[in-house]
């Protein structure tokens, strides 16, 4: 004879067997395709950029070059301030300069670029760059 408590023993437990079943199974109803269109966006700059270079021989080594131009450039005020290789380069506001110093028989090849939107500032930061070397 089955007494009560079994039963209500067995209704408990086939609930809880129940009600986890539901969790587990996976949402039947397929999700929504979403549609996202991408438009193309052109940012138009209000300048042209100037670009002011220089070149010199110099008779130290490019190591020696590239540390010179890292440290020309910090204490001309430029930040973020790379060097890569005997390759340096920062940014001074809207401005980047960049100093490459390469090997050349028994000197160094050192070719310094400035560009930037203010041609006086290009100018001068190519010239104050120069001058330091």
């Amino acid at each position: 004879m089955i007494r009560k408590e079994h039963i209500i023993k067995y209704l408990a437990l086939s609930l809880i067997f129940i009600l986890a079943g539901c969790t587990s199974v996976k949402n039947i109803m397929p999700e929504p395709n979403v549609v996202t269109k991408t438009k193309l966006v052109t940012a138009k700059k209000s300048y042209t950029p100037q670009l002011w270079s220089h070149h010199q021989l110099l008779n130290e080594t490019p190591a020696l070059c590239a540390e010179k131009g890292v440290s020309i450039l910090t204490s001309l005020g430029f930040n973020s301030v790379i060097k890569n290789g005997n390759y340096v380069y920062g940014n001074f506001n809207m401005n980047r300069a960049a100093i490459k110093c390469v090997q050349v028989n028994e000197q160094t090849f050192v070719y310094t670029a400035v560009a930037g939107a203010d041609v006086k500032l290009v100018e001068k930061l190519r010239n104050e760059i120069a001058w330091k070397l």
